[in-house]
């Protein structure tokens, strides 16, 4: 049996900044949700409008997922990307 231990968080500038990324998309994933329900609830909003919401509230949804598996895998450190 082998003992699994979680990859090490990210340091340094380069995990401060994918933070910082991280709340970023976060919060504008939540601000693109609430105008797509406000304007749905609002019966006030056409298909263009629509699509350009969802579109908008998936493309910070799929960059907040992102962040947060670099965060959670480790990701990249400064000297890494330095090297490559």
């Amino acid at each position: 049996m082998t003992s699994e231990t979680a990859p090490p968080a990210p340091r340094g500038a380069y995990a401060e900044r994918l933070r910082r990324l991280h709340d970023v998309y976060a919060v504008g994933t939540a601000a693109w949700t609430l105008c797509l329900f406000m304007s749905l609830l609002g019966h006030d909003a056409d298909v263009r409008q629509v699509v350009v919401l969802l579109g908008l509230m998936t493309a910070f949804a799929v960059s907040w997922l992102w962040c947060t598996w670099r965060l959670s895998t480790g990701g990249d450190t400064d000297e890494q990307l330095d090297e490559g």
